[in-house]
Protein backbone atom coordinates (compact mmCIF):
# COMPACT_ATOMS: atom_id res chain seq x y z
CA UNK A 1 0.00 0.00 0.00
CA UNK A 2 1.16 3.53 -0.67
CA UNK A 3 1.85 6.28 1.82
CA UNK A 4 -1.32 8.21 2.48
CA UNK A 5 -2.18 10.73 -0.25
CA UNK A 6 -4.69 13.48 0.44
CA UNK A 7 -5.55 14.96 -2.99
CA UNK A 8 -4.47 15.00 -6.62
CA UNK A 9 -2.65 18.21 -5.90
CA UNK A 10 -1.05 19.33 -2.68
CA UNK A 11 -0.02 22.80 -1.70
CA UNK A 12 2.94 23.14 0.66
CA UNK A 13 3.36 26.68 1.90
CA UNK A 14 6.39 26.74 4.16
CA UNK A 15 7.13 30.10 5.71
CA UNK A 16 10.78 30.25 6.70
CA UNK A 17 11.99 31.96 9.86
CA UNK A 18 12.28 35.75 9.44
CA UNK A 19 15.68 37.05 10.54
CA UNK A 20 15.69 39.52 13.42
CA UNK A 21 17.11 42.98 12.71
CA UNK A 22 18.79 45.17 15.28
CA UNK A 23 17.05 48.51 15.71
CA UNK A 24 17.95 51.16 18.26
CA UNK A 25 19.58 48.65 20.56
CA UNK A 26 16.66 46.19 20.34
CA UNK A 27 15.54 43.54 17.86
CA UNK A 28 12.44 43.09 15.76
CA UNK A 29 11.17 40.52 13.25
CA UNK A 30 9.54 41.45 9.96
CA UNK A 31 6.01 40.23 9.30
CA UNK A 32 5.65 37.35 6.82
CA UNK A 33 3.00 37.19 4.10
CA UNK A 34 1.67 34.40 1.86
CA UNK A 35 -1.04 34.19 -0.78
CA UNK A 36 -3.05 31.08 -1.68
CA UNK A 37 -4.97 31.09 -4.97
CA UNK A 38 -7.98 28.78 -5.24
CA UNK A 39 -10.62 28.07 -7.87
CA UNK A 40 -14.04 26.53 -7.20
CA UNK A 41 -15.19 24.66 -10.30
CA UNK A 42 -17.00 21.52 -11.55
CA UNK A 43 -15.19 18.22 -12.09
CA UNK A 44 -15.66 14.47 -11.86
CA UNK A 45 -14.36 11.55 -9.81
CA UNK A 46 -14.45 7.79 -10.32
CA UNK A 47 -16.06 5.82 -7.49
CA UNK A 48 -15.29 2.11 -7.03
CA UNK A 49 -17.53 -0.70 -8.20
CA UNK A 50 -17.69 -3.82 -10.33
CA UNK A 51 -18.39 -2.83 -13.00
CA UNK A 52 -17.25 0.76 -12.27
CA UNK A 53 -20.16 3.20 -12.08
CA UNK A 54 -20.27 6.23 -14.40
CA UNK A 55 -18.09 9.18 -13.30
CA UNK A 56 -19.64 11.24 -10.52
CA UNK A 57 -19.91 15.03 -10.84
CA UNK A 58 -18.35 17.13 -8.09
CA UNK A 59 -17.77 20.78 -7.35
CA UNK A 60 -14.28 21.06 -5.94
CA UNK A 61 -11.39 23.38 -5.22
CA UNK A 62 -8.10 23.59 -7.09
CA UNK A 63 -4.97 25.69 -6.60
CA UNK A 64 -3.57 28.00 -9.25
CA UNK A 65 -0.37 29.98 -9.72
CA UNK A 66 -2.22 33.17 -10.62
CA UNK A 67 -5.20 34.63 -8.79
CA UNK A 68 -8.31 34.60 -10.97
CA UNK A 69 -6.86 32.27 -13.64
CA UNK A 70 -8.66 28.91 -13.58
CA UNK A 71 -7.77 27.92 -17.15
CA UNK A 72 -5.59 24.98 -16.07
CA UNK A 73 -7.37 24.15 -12.80
CA UNK A 74 -8.81 20.68 -12.09
CA UNK A 75 -11.27 20.18 -9.23
CA UNK A 76 -10.32 17.56 -6.64
CA UNK A 77 -12.13 15.79 -3.80
CA UNK A 78 -11.33 16.89 -1.17
CA UNK A 79 -9.79 20.20 -2.19
CA UNK A 80 -6.00 20.58 -2.09
CA UNK A 81 -4.43 20.31 1.34
CA UNK A 82 -3.14 23.75 2.32
CA UNK A 83 -0.13 23.82 4.65
CA UNK A 84 1.13 26.93 6.42
CA UNK A 85 4.18 26.86 8.70
CA UNK A 86 4.45 29.67 11.22
CA UNK A 87 7.56 31.79 11.67
CA UNK A 88 9.10 34.03 14.32
CA UNK A 89 6.84 36.88 13.25
CA UNK A 90 3.12 37.19 12.69
CA UNK A 91 2.06 35.84 9.30
CA UNK A 92 -0.61 37.37 7.06
CA UNK A 93 -2.32 34.62 5.04
CA UNK A 94 -4.48 35.72 2.09
CA UNK A 95 -6.86 33.50 0.10
CA UNK A 96 -7.90 34.53 -3.42
CA UNK A 97 -10.91 32.34 -4.29
CA UNK A 98 -12.29 32.46 -7.84
CA UNK A 99 -15.82 31.17 -8.47
CA UNK A 100 -16.12 29.13 -11.70
CA UNK A 101 -19.33 27.33 -10.72
CA UNK A 102 -22.49 27.41 -12.87
CA UNK A 103 -24.61 30.54 -13.03
CA UNK A 104 -26.53 31.34 -9.86
CA UNK A 105 -24.05 29.60 -7.54
CA UNK A 106 -22.49 32.26 -5.32
CA UNK A 107 -19.98 30.75 -2.91
CA UNK A 108 -18.61 31.62 0.50
CA UNK A 109 -15.17 30.80 1.89
CA UNK A 110 -15.19 29.77 5.53
CA UNK A 111 -12.72 28.17 7.95
CA UNK A 112 -14.24 27.48 11.40
CA UNK A 113 -11.73 28.52 14.05
CA UNK A 114 -10.08 31.13 11.81
CA UNK A 115 -10.92 34.80 12.38
CA UNK A 116 -10.77 36.62 9.05
CA UNK A 117 -10.22 40.34 8.60
CA UNK A 118 -13.32 42.40 7.87
CA UNK A 119 -14.52 42.22 4.27
CA UNK A 120 -16.76 40.41 1.83
CA UNK A 121 -17.45 36.73 2.53
CA UNK A 122 -19.11 35.58 -0.71
CA UNK A 123 -18.62 35.93 -4.46
CA UNK A 124 -20.77 35.37 -7.57
CA UNK A 125 -19.70 33.20 -10.54
CA UNK A 126 -16.85 34.79 -12.49
CA UNK A 127 -15.61 36.83 -9.53
CA UNK A 128 -12.71 36.47 -7.11
CA UNK A 129 -13.09 36.73 -3.33
CA UNK A 130 -10.14 37.82 -1.17
CA UNK A 131 -10.06 36.87 2.52
CA UNK A 132 -7.11 37.31 4.92
CA UNK A 133 -6.19 36.40 8.48
CA UNK A 134 -3.21 36.99 10.75
CA UNK A 135 -1.49 33.95 12.26
CA UNK A 136 0.56 34.39 15.44
CA UNK A 137 4.32 34.14 15.86
CA UNK A 138 5.75 30.74 16.74
CA UNK A 139 6.85 29.87 19.31
CA UNK A 140 4.77 32.50 21.14
CA UNK A 141 6.54 34.97 23.40
CA UNK A 142 4.04 34.02 26.09
CA UNK A 143 1.32 31.36 26.32
CA UNK A 144 -1.61 32.35 24.07
CA UNK A 145 -4.82 33.42 25.76
CA UNK A 146 -7.56 30.78 25.93
CA UNK A 147 -9.51 30.83 22.70
CA UNK A 148 -6.83 32.81 20.83
CA UNK A 149 -7.59 32.43 17.12
CA UNK A 150 -5.57 31.36 14.10
CA UNK A 151 -2.87 29.33 15.83
CA UNK A 152 -1.43 25.93 14.90
CA UNK A 153 -3.94 23.16 14.28
CA UNK A 154 -6.22 21.27 11.91
CA UNK A 155 -8.87 23.33 10.12
CA UNK A 156 -11.64 22.47 7.64
CA UNK A 157 -12.12 25.00 4.84
CA UNK A 158 -15.08 25.09 2.49
CA UNK A 159 -18.10 26.86 1.10
CA UNK A 160 -21.27 26.95 3.15
CA UNK A 161 -23.34 28.36 0.30
CA UNK A 162 -26.74 27.21 -0.95
CA UNK A 163 -27.95 25.62 2.27
CA UNK A 164 -25.05 23.17 2.50
CA UNK A 165 -25.43 21.83 -1.03
CA UNK A 166 -22.06 23.20 -2.15
CA UNK A 167 -20.16 21.39 0.58
CA UNK A 168 -22.12 18.21 -0.15
CA UNK A 169 -20.99 18.57 -3.79
CA UNK A 170 -17.36 18.60 -2.64
CA UNK A 171 -16.30 22.16 -1.80
CA UNK A 172 -14.15 21.38 1.25
CA UNK A 173 -10.55 20.61 2.20
CA UNK A 174 -7.93 20.64 4.94
CA UNK A 175 -5.87 23.61 6.11
CA UNK A 176 -2.99 22.56 8.36
CA UNK A 177 -1.24 25.31 10.34
CA UNK A 178 2.08 24.00 11.65
CA UNK A 179 4.10 25.51 14.52
CA UNK A 180 7.66 26.56 13.72
CA UNK A 181 9.05 23.45 15.48
CA UNK A 182 9.06 20.54 12.98
CA UNK A 183 7.41 17.27 14.00
CA UNK A 184 4.94 18.79 16.46
CA UNK A 185 1.21 19.31 15.96
CA UNK A 186 1.13 22.21 18.42
CA UNK A 187 3.59 24.30 20.40
CA UNK A 188 3.91 21.66 23.14
CA UNK A 189 6.48 18.88 22.66
CA UNK A 190 3.86 16.48 24.01
CA UNK A 191 2.31 16.63 20.53
CA UNK A 192 5.44 15.32 18.78
CA UNK A 193 4.89 12.76 16.03
CA UNK A 194 6.78 10.75 13.39
CA UNK A 195 4.11 10.30 10.70
CA UNK A 196 1.34 12.75 9.82
CA UNK A 197 -1.96 11.47 8.39
CA UNK A 198 -4.71 14.01 7.57
CA UNK A 199 -8.04 12.19 7.17
CA UNK A 200 -10.87 14.14 5.52
CA UNK A 201 -14.09 12.19 6.21
CA UNK A 202 -17.08 12.68 3.90
CA UNK A 203 -19.84 10.98 1.95
CA UNK A 204 -21.48 11.10 -1.49
CA UNK A 205 -24.98 10.49 -2.78
CA UNK A 206 -24.44 10.04 -6.55
CA UNK A 207 -28.10 10.81 -7.22
CA UNK A 208 -27.56 14.29 -5.73
CA UNK A 209 -24.15 14.94 -7.31
CA UNK A 210 -25.30 13.83 -10.77
CA UNK A 211 -28.65 15.60 -10.66
CA UNK A 212 -29.48 18.12 -13.39
CA UNK A 213 -29.46 21.00 -10.89
CA UNK A 214 -28.07 20.43 -7.37
CA UNK A 215 -29.39 23.86 -6.45
CA UNK A 216 -32.99 22.64 -6.70
CA UNK A 217 -32.43 19.06 -5.49
CA UNK A 218 -34.74 18.03 -2.65
CA UNK A 219 -32.24 17.44 0.18
CA UNK A 220 -34.88 15.57 2.18
CA UNK A 221 -34.24 12.70 -0.22
CA UNK A 222 -30.43 12.89 0.14
CA UNK A 223 -29.01 9.46 1.01
CA UNK A 224 -25.27 8.87 0.97
CA UNK A 225 -24.16 5.52 -0.47
CA UNK A 226 -20.38 6.08 -0.60
CA UNK A 227 -18.32 6.86 2.51
CA UNK A 228 -14.92 8.39 1.88
CA UNK A 229 -11.52 9.00 3.45
CA UNK A 230 -9.64 11.71 1.56
CA UNK A 231 -12.09 11.41 -1.32
CA UNK A 232 -11.69 7.62 -1.72
CA UNK A 233 -13.75 4.60 -0.68
CA UNK A 234 -12.03 1.30 0.17
CA UNK A 235 -10.37 -0.43 -1.66
CA UNK A 236 -9.26 2.83 -3.31
CA UNK A 237 -8.15 4.35 0.00
CA UNK A 238 -4.42 4.62 0.63
CA UNK A 239 -2.76 3.27 3.76
CA UNK A 240 -0.70 4.96 6.44
CA UNK A 241 2.86 3.66 6.55
CA UNK A 242 4.38 3.54 10.04
CA UNK A 243 6.73 1.05 11.69
CA UNK A 244 6.43 -0.31 15.23
CA UNK A 245 7.17 2.35 17.83
CA UNK A 246 6.39 5.28 15.53
CA UNK A 247 3.90 7.95 16.56
CA UNK A 248 1.16 8.60 13.99
CA UNK A 249 -0.65 11.95 14.10
CA UNK A 250 -4.24 11.33 12.94
CA UNK A 251 -5.74 14.63 11.83
CA UNK A 252 -9.50 13.98 11.50
CA UNK A 253 -11.67 16.46 9.57
CA UNK A 254 -15.38 15.65 9.30
CA UNK A 255 -16.64 17.29 6.11
CA UNK A 256 -19.86 15.23 6.10
CA UNK A 257 -23.27 15.86 7.63
CA UNK A 258 -23.29 13.02 10.15
CA UNK A 259 -21.35 12.69 13.37
CA UNK A 260 -18.77 10.07 12.44
CA UNK A 261 -17.11 7.59 14.83
CA UNK A 262 -13.74 6.26 13.74
CA UNK A 263 -12.33 3.16 15.42
CA UNK A 264 -8.71 2.00 15.47
CA UNK A 265 -8.44 -1.77 15.80
CA UNK A 266 -5.51 -3.15 17.77
CA UNK A 267 -4.17 0.06 19.31
CA UNK A 268 -5.26 3.15 21.21
CA UNK A 269 -5.03 6.74 20.11
CA UNK A 270 -4.27 9.65 22.42
CA UNK A 271 -6.58 12.61 21.73
CA UNK A 272 -4.62 15.87 22.06
CA UNK A 273 -6.76 18.56 20.40
CA UNK A 274 -10.24 19.35 19.11
CA UNK A 275 -11.18 22.05 16.61
CA UNK A 276 -7.55 23.26 16.45
CA UNK A 277 -7.37 23.84 20.20
CA UNK A 278 -5.08 21.69 22.42
CA UNK A 279 -6.89 19.89 25.23
CA UNK A 280 -5.91 20.62 28.83
CA UNK A 281 -6.94 17.05 29.69
CA UNK A 282 -5.86 14.65 26.96
CA UNK A 283 -7.18 11.07 26.94
CA UNK A 284 -6.84 7.65 25.33
CA UNK A 285 -9.52 6.11 23.13
CA UNK A 286 -9.98 3.31 20.62
CA UNK A 287 -13.06 4.91 19.04
CA UNK A 288 -13.75 8.63 18.70
CA UNK A 289 -16.83 10.48 17.45
CA UNK A 290 -16.00 13.55 15.38
CA UNK A 291 -19.03 15.86 15.04
CA UNK A 292 -20.05 17.09 11.61
CA UNK A 293 -17.88 20.06 10.66
CA UNK A 294 -15.38 19.41 13.47
CA UNK A 295 -11.71 18.47 13.53
CA UNK A 296 -9.72 16.38 16.00
CA UNK A 297 -6.05 15.48 16.46
CA UNK A 298 -4.98 12.18 18.00
CA UNK A 299 -1.60 10.45 18.26
CA UNK A 300 -1.38 6.65 17.99
CA UNK A 301 1.82 4.75 18.74
CA UNK A 302 2.22 1.63 16.62
CA UNK A 303 2.72 -1.31 19.02
CA UNK A 304 5.33 -4.00 18.64
CA UNK A 305 4.28 -7.60 18.06
CA UNK A 306 2.38 -7.34 14.80
CA UNK A 307 -1.04 -6.18 13.63
CA UNK A 308 -4.35 -8.02 14.12
CA UNK A 309 -4.71 -8.56 10.35
CA UNK A 310 -2.50 -9.15 7.35
CA UNK A 311 -3.37 -5.66 6.10
CA UNK A 312 -2.31 -3.95 9.34
CA UNK A 313 -4.25 -2.03 11.96
CA UNK A 314 -7.71 -1.21 10.63
CA UNK A 315 -9.01 2.36 10.95
CA UNK A 316 -12.70 2.32 10.06
CA UNK A 317 -16.13 3.86 10.45
CA UNK A 318 -17.68 2.46 13.64
CA UNK A 319 -21.19 3.05 12.25
CA UNK A 320 -20.16 0.34 9.75
CA UNK A 321 -20.41 2.49 6.63
CA UNK A 322 -18.20 -0.13 4.99
CA UNK A 323 -20.00 -0.70 1.69
CA UNK A 324 -19.93 0.95 -1.73
CA UNK A 325 -23.06 1.98 -3.60
CA UNK A 326 -26.70 0.99 -3.17
CA UNK A 327 -27.12 -2.27 -1.28
CA UNK A 328 -29.84 -3.84 -3.40
CA UNK A 329 -29.33 -7.39 -2.13
CA UNK A 330 -29.08 -8.91 1.32
CA UNK A 331 -25.27 -9.24 1.28
CA UNK A 332 -22.86 -6.29 1.64
CA UNK A 333 -21.18 -5.00 -1.49
CA UNK A 334 -18.31 -5.54 -1.93
CA UNK A 335 -18.22 -8.67 0.26
CA UNK A 336 -14.65 -7.96 1.39
CA UNK A 337 -15.46 -4.44 2.55
CA UNK A 338 -15.60 -0.90 1.21
CA UNK A 339 -16.43 2.59 2.37
CA UNK A 340 -14.64 4.44 5.16
CA UNK A 341 -11.78 2.03 5.82
CA UNK A 342 -7.98 2.20 5.68
CA UNK A 343 -5.02 0.57 7.47
CA UNK A 344 -1.89 1.55 9.39
CA UNK A 345 0.86 -0.81 8.29
CA UNK A 346 4.69 -1.10 8.23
Amino acid sequence: MRVIAVTKSRVLLVLAMIAAALMYGGSAASAATVSINLCALPGTIQLPGAPPPPPTTIWGFATTATAGDCSTATASLPGPQLDVTLSAAETTVTFNVTNELPAGQSITFEIPGITFDAGAADVAPGGTLTRSFTAPASPPLSPPAPGAPNGPGTYLYGSGGDGGRQQAMGLYGALIVHPSTPGQAYESNTTAYDVEAPLVLSAIDPAFNNSADPGTYNMYTYRATYWLINGKAYPQTTGITAAAGKKVLLRYLNAGYDNTTMMLLGMHEHVVAKDAWPLSSTYDANAETIPAGATEDAIATVPAGGAPSANGFALFNRQLHLTNGDQAGTSPSPPDGGGMLTFIHP
